[in-house]
C-alpha cells in the first residue's frame, strides 16, 4: 500500500468525525465522565498507532475493518444520542476495543512515539472539572427549582384555607337556607290544604249545577230532534219518488244507448259503402264509354276492347257487393233508430196505467224487442240484387258483341 493511499484512506475521516462528536456538548452532558475518557484516549491512540504504522507493509484490508469498528461505533454513539439507552454506549466501547485490537497489528518501527501519558492525564482532569461544573450548575438550578417549589406550595396552602373558611360560611348559609325551607314548605302545605278543601267543595256545587243545566239541555235537544226527524222522514219519501222518476229516465237512456250507438255505426257504414260503390260504379261506366267510343275507331282492336268489358264486368261484382251492403246497414239503421224511439217514449206512454197493466205491457214489449225480433236484412232482398247485377251484365254484353262482329 502506497504512502498516498495510506494518507488518503477513510479510516482517518471516521476518526476525525468520532473526535468532533465526543467534542459536542449535547454528547458530553448525556455521558458520564469514564465513557468520555475512554473515547477520547481511545481515538487519540488509534491516531497515534496509524502515525507510526509503516504503510508500504500494510495491507488495505486491514485499515478498512479498522474503519468499519470507528463506524459502527460512531452509529452506536447516535442511537444513544437518540433514544438514551444506555446499551449503544457499550456497544461503542465494544467496537474500538476491537479496532484498538486490530490497530496493535499493525507493523511499527522501533523508535519512540509521540503518544503522552500525562497529556492524556491532564485531559482526563479537565474533563472532570468540565463535569463537575455542569453538576454545580444544575445543582444551583435545582435549588431555585425546589425555592419556587415551596413559595407555590406556601401560596396554595393559603388558598386552601381561604377555600375552606368560605366552604364553612356556605355550609351555614346553607344551613339556614335548610330550616327556613322547611318553614315555609310547611306553611305551603297548610294553606294549599285549605285551598284544596274550598275548591272542592266549590267545584263539587259548580259541577252539580252545570250537571242539571246539560240534563235540561239533553232533554230540550231530544224534542227538537224528534220534530226535525220526522220532518226529515218525510221530505226524504218525497226525494225517494221524485229520485225514482230521475231514475226511471236514466234507465231509458241506458236502455236505448246501445240502440243509439248502433244506428249511429250502421249510418256511418252504409255511407262508406255507398261511397265505394259510387266510385267503382263510375269506373264502370267510364270503361263501358272509352270501349264504345273506340269501336268507332279506325284502330280498333277487339282484344283491348274485349279486356275492358271483362274489366268492367269484373267492378260490377264488388260495385254490387258495396251497394246491397250500404242498403243493408241503411235498414239496420232504422230498425235501430225505431227501437230507439219506442223505447224512449214508452215510459211516459204507460206512467198514467195501473202497475199491474204497465207490467203486461212491459212483458209484451220484452218479447218484441229481446230476441224475438230480427235486425237483419232479408237475404231474398240479396239474391234479388245478385240477380239484377247479372242480368244488367248480360244486357251489356249482348249490346256490346254486334259491334265486336262488325
Amino acid at each position: 500500500m502506497t504512502s498516498i493511499e495510506f494518507e488518503n484512506h477513510q479510516v482517518f475521516d471516521k476518526l476525525e468525525q468520532l473526535k468532533n462528536r465526543i467534542s459536542e456538548k449535547e454528547v458530553r452532558e448525556l455521558m458520564n465522565v469514564d465513557n468520555i475518557h475512554f473515547f477520547e484516549t481511545s481515538e487519540n491512540y488509534l491516531r497515534d498507532r496509524l502515525k507510526l504504522t509503516i504503510p508500504i507493509i500494510v495491507q488495505e484490508s486491514e485499515l478498512s475493518q479498522i474503519s468499519v469498528e470507528i463506524e459502527s461505533s460512531l452509529s452506536q454513539i447516535n442511537a444513544f444520542i437518540g433514544n438514551k439507552n444506555v446499551g449503544h454506549i457499550n456497544n461503542a466501547i465494544n467496537n474500538l476495543h476491537s479496532a484498538i485490537s486490530r490497530v496493535r497489528n499493525l507493523p511499527l518501527p522501533f523508535s519512540k512515539n509521540d503518544f503522552n501519558f500525562s497529556k492524556n492525564i491532564s485531559s482526563f482532569e479537565k474533563v472532570v472539572q468540565e463535569k463537575y461544573k455542569e453538576i454545580e450548575t444544575e445543582n444551583k438550578q435545582l435549588k431555585e427549582t425546589i425555592e419556587g417549589l415551596k413559595t407555590e406550595v406556601s401560596n396554595n396552602l393559603n388558598e386552601l384555607n381561604k377555600i375552606n373558611t368560605k366552604l364553612s360560611q356556605k355550609e351555614s348559609e346553607i344551613q339556614n337556607l335548610n330550616s327556613t325551607f322547611q318553614t315555609d314548605f310547611l306553611n305551603i302545605k297548610s294553606t294549599s290544604n285549605q285551598n284544596y278543601e274550598n275548591d272542592r267543595s266549590t267545584f263539587r256545587i259548580e259541577f252539580d249545577s252545570l250537571k242539571q243545566s246539560l240534563t235540561n239541555e239533553i232533554d230540550t235537544t231530544k224534542g227538537e230532534i224528534s220534530s226535525n226527524t220526522e220532518k226529515l222522514i218525510k221530505d226524504l219519501n218525497t226525494k225517494l219518488q221524485e229520485a225514482k222518476k230521475i231514475v226511471g229516465v236514466i234507465g231509458d237512456i241506458s236502455v236505448t244507448g246501445n240502440y243509439h250507438k248502433f244506428a249511429n255505426e250502421n249510418k256511418s257504414t252504409a255511407n262508406t259503402f255507398r261511397v265505394i260503390a259510387i266510385v267503382l260504379m263510375l269506373i264502370l261506366s267510364g270503361l263501358l264509354i272509352f270501349t264504345i267510343w273506340d269501336i268507332s275507331s279506325a284502330n280498333f282492336d277487339w282484344t283491348k276492347s274485349l279486356i275492358r268489358i271483362i274489366a268492367a264486368a269484373a267492378l260490377s261484382y264488388p260495385a254490387t257487393y258495396a251497394a246491397r251492403e250500404s242498403s243493408k246497414h241503411r235498414k239496420l239503421e232504422i230498425i235501430n233508430r225505431k227501437a230507439e224511439l219506442e223505447l224512449t217514449a214508452i215510459n211516459p206512454f204507460i206512467e198514467l196505467l195501473p202497475e199491474n197493466k204497465k207490467h203486461e205491457v212491459k212483458e209484451k214489449l220484452v218479447e218484441k224487442y229481446f230476441g224475438n225480433n230480427s235486425n237483419h236484412v232479408d237475404d231474398a232482398i240479396n239474391q234479388k240484387d245478385d240477380e239484377i247485377s247479372v242480368s244488367g251484365l248480360d244486357t251489356v254484353l249482348k249490346t256490346i258483341l254486334p259491334y265486336l262482329k262488325k
